[in-house]
């Protein structure tokens, strides 16, 4: 995936990932973070989404299960 994404997810999917869950909470610094739990073979990640706090484009953290 690009550094430099705006649609993380999107590319995610096109690699091949499936979507299995989705929610929304308020992070930490009262912005609204967006976890997918993503599914591929036999592979499980969490991708947390939300927008940078200082200039434009989003913050992506991927988290191997």
């Amino acid at each position: 995936m690009s550094a430099a994404s705006t649609k993380p997810i999107s590319e995610m999917v096109r690699a091949g990932w499936t979507v299995e869950h989705y929610s929304a909470a308020l992070g930490s610094y009262g912005l609204i973070e967006h976890c997918f739990h993503l599914t591929r073979s036999n592979g499980r990640k969490i991708v947390t989404v939300r927008s940078k706090i200082m200039g434009t484009g989003v913050d992506v953290t991927e988290l191997e299960i």
